[in-house]
């Protein structure tokens, strides 16, 4: 029989969640305080606390110092009620991170790969996921969420690659059956790399707070990651903000235009290593080099001409999408930083109706796999504070 809305059945587990809400953004807190935040009476606090504490969700995590009297208890909640899996997999290899329910890493794991080297991907992956556990001594089963990142146009209904060219290796492997096969359930959603970097930087990055926002990537690909209204914009395949795809003009500096070429073609690493070395861009390597020029200010025409390619890419869907803000991301685009989004701005303004705020990315390189990792947060944290001791078998 349907729970009716309203039932003690349904508030009592509104309450828990508030709760624990609550003691995730603002803990540790009072049996006092939390009766304030939710106008609960002090026996029905009392009760949901017993509840969940018995259910494992949330701990005695001391007393609260610098009152008079009796020393009040406070309640945290507990970070080993939950465990998730991020995982982001490039060309280079897999980086992989384990953390508790409130958020703190608690194991990592990365096996680096030629670009070229072939492999058996279910094998690999499974060996890093399981070093990963022997780290963090969870058993598989204890695992409430995973999320895998990868680049090219990801099939998220069936949980593989539907196209990748950088990644031969797992174009066709069920990589979601496979891992909920270990771990015991479905709890496993497979996602293009640079939407995961993108949900990283609304989460920690230059976007927080931005609703609406395009994050340009150049890296071993080209691609966007799009959200708009705070939701990421996947398309009807799955295959939006594959930018690297699009045509353009084969060159974009105004001379002699002769033909047109995908803009992959122009912004791949290895057209911008071309690029950077015939301005004589010098350091250990393209990313290095492009970086130091950029702290020095060097080499104005390199940017200018990165920022023609950029500009070719991006003016389009700016005119069509209308974002409040462009992250230019990916390891090229931290590394070219201010100049290049000078030169694109300058390039812009005459394009464009309304020109958004167009910054460098202040994310980590290991944004694809962190932002694994808030997402597969979200998704346990909603499952576990929406069930609350209910689920957990508690009357």
């Amino acid at each position: 029989m349907d729970v009716l809305a309203g039932s003690p059945r349904v508030l009592r587990t509104l309450n828990e969640k508030a709760v624990l809400e609550r003691l995730l953004s603002a803990g540790p807190l009072t049996r006092t305080e939390l009766e304030a935040f939710t106008g609960l009476s002090k026996p029905a606090m009392f009760e949901l606390l017993r509840r969940l504490e018995a259910a494992g969700l949330i701990y005695r995590d001391g007393e609260k110092a610098g009152t008079s009297g009796p020393k009040a208890g406070l309640w945290s909640i507990e970070p080993t009620s939950s465990f998730v899996v991020g995982i982001d997999v490039t060309r280079h290899g897999i980086n992989a991170a384990l953390a508790d329910l409130t958020g703190k890493t608690i194991a990592t794991a990365y096996r680096a790969c030629e670009p070229d080297e072939r492999y058996d991907a279910h094998d690999r992956l499974f060996n890093v996921v399981e070093e990963l556990t022997q780290q963090a001594a969870v058993q598989p089963g204890a695992i409430d969420q995973f999320v895998v990142g990868l680049p090219g146009i990801v099939d998220i209904e069936h949980g593989n690659l539907r196209k990748g060219q950088q990644l031969p290796n797992w174009e066709g492997f069920h990589i979601a059956d496979a891992i909920s096969e270990w771990i015991g359930h479905g709890h496993v959603l497979i996602e293009n790399d640079v939407n995961l970097a993108a949900l990283e930087e609304m989460s920690s990055g230059v976007a927080r707070g931005i609703q609406s926002f395009i994050l340009f990537w150049m890296g071993d690909g080209v691609g966007a990651g799009v959200v708009i209204d705070g939701k990421l914009l996947r398309g009807t395949t799955g295959a939006a903000g594959e930018l690297g795809g699009i045509v353009v003009a084969r060159r974009t500096d105004g001379s002699q235009p002769n033909g047109l070429a995908p803009l992959e073609n122009l912004l791949s690493q290895s057209a911008i290593e071309e690029l950077s070395a015939s301005y004589g861009l010098t350091g250990a390597d393209c990313v290095d080099a492009i970086r130091r020029a950029a702290k020095a200010h060097d080499h104005p025409g390199f940017f200018a001409e990165l920022a023609q390619r950029v500009t070719a890419g991006l003016a389009g869907a700016i005119g069509i999408l209308d974002p409040q803000m462009v992250v230019l991301g990916g390891v090229m685009g931290r590394a070219a930083g201010a100049p290049l989004v000078e030169h694109v701005i300058e390039n812009l303004r005459p394009l464009i109706v309304s020109l958004p705020v167009i910054v460098p990315s202040a994310v980590k390189e290991s944004g694809a796999r962190d932002g694994a990792v808030a997402l597969a947060l979200r998704h346990a944290r909603e499952r576990l504070f929406s069930g609350g001791s209910a689920a957990r078998g508690q009357p």
